[in-house]
């Protein structure tokens, strides 16, 4: 059994959030309670391509100095049976304050306002 092999809730496991290059966790309350919620809305398993990121694996993919992710407020995800922007539309309806929307990927997070964005 690997350290973040703990299930947080029905539909997540905690290594599922953690950093790829340190394997440090750190999750935001209201960002499992809104995956949670959204995974009941779209009745299909969420996978989260990126979670919590460290300073150094936010560096090396690029994200902004002050990322989500870096404060365990920030997802990223995709559904395979769900196109992105019909995903990004039911994670508004789950509550999620930041939502950008990529090719691939949707970018969840829960910021204290409203931002929606295409990357």
């Amino acid at each position: 059994m690997e350290i973040n092999d703990i299930k947080i809730a029905k539909y997540f496991s905690l290594n599922e959030f953690q950093c790829p290059c340190c394997k440090c966790v750190m999750i935001h309350p209201e960002l499992l309670k809104r995956l949670i919620s959204l995974r009941q809305k779209v009745h299909c398993a969420i996978y989260i391509n990126s979670g919590y990121r460290c300073k150094k694996e936010n560096d090396k993919v690029g994200g902004v100095p002050n990322s989500y992710h870096r404060y365990g407020m920030a997802a990223d995800i995709f559904v395979r049976e769900i196109p992105p922007p019909d995903l990004a539309t039911y994670a508004d309806i789950a509550g999620f304050n930041g939502i950008g929307l990529y090719n691939s990927f949707v970018h969840v997070d829960v910021r204290p306002i409203k931002d929606h964005w295409k990357g």
